[in-house]
């Protein structure tokens, strides 16, 4: 900022400060997921209806935005013990990710419901199939199904790696379906007694 001030529009002086952003957002998510793998989140029951809930509202501008449309089935009264900050940035995660990769005019469904003795959060996109060598992968840092993407959307293939660390957290289990067009995560933690 202050160098721009002194000597004003400059093309090198913008790719440096774009660069200078983007590094900072990539730090920034590191800093989460080592957060999130190493620290122990102070818990608490909480009630996961209401965050998902919550966390829906500010993506449906988005997904209108997009010419999507979101769907909610989220049973009352389902509590966990969690952390809620983490959960919430669970939901707002998967969301994220179905709404990036889902087929124009396509539907988003976030559901929650009880399933033996856990909780069973989950996303479902129209979108293309993720390839069966690839389910396993896509937790990890930094990977993308697909090599061509760089980070130039502000995603640098962290998203789903502090996804799964949060359900570990809550001693829990991501995992991903694909059929008839469709793409599903999932995440099932304990519920609480």
């Amino acid at each position: 900022m202050l160098l721009s001030r002194e000597i004003g529009e400059n093309r090198w002086l913008a790719n440096i400060q774009y660069e200078n952003e983007r590094m900072g957002l990539l730090v920034g998510q590191l800093l989460e997921l080592a957060r999130t793998e190493n620290i122990v989140p102070q818990t608490e029951c909480v009630n996961f209806s209401r965050i998902a809930s919550g966390e829906m509202l500010p993506f449906e501008s988005v997904v209108y935005e997009k010419g999507l449309t979101l769907h909610a089935d989220i049973c009352d009264g389902i509590f966990v013990d969690g952390n809620s900050t983490q959960l919430k940035q669970l939901v707002s995660i998967l969301l994220d990710n179905a709404i990036r990769h889902s087929t124009e005019d396509g539907d988003i469904r976030l559901m929650l419901g009880r399933e033996h003795g856990h909780v069973r959060l989950s996303v479902i996109n129209k979108g293309g199939e993720i390839p069966i060598e690839h389910r396993e992968q896509i937790f990890e840092r930094f990977y993308r199904v697909d090599a061509a993407r760089t980070g130039e959307d502000g995603h640098y293939g962290l998203g789903l790696a502090i996804a799964k660390a949060i359900a570990e957290s809550h001693k829990g289990h991501i995992g991903v379906n694909c059929r008839d067009g469709h793409v599903e995560f999932f995440v099932r933690i304990p519920a609480a007694n």
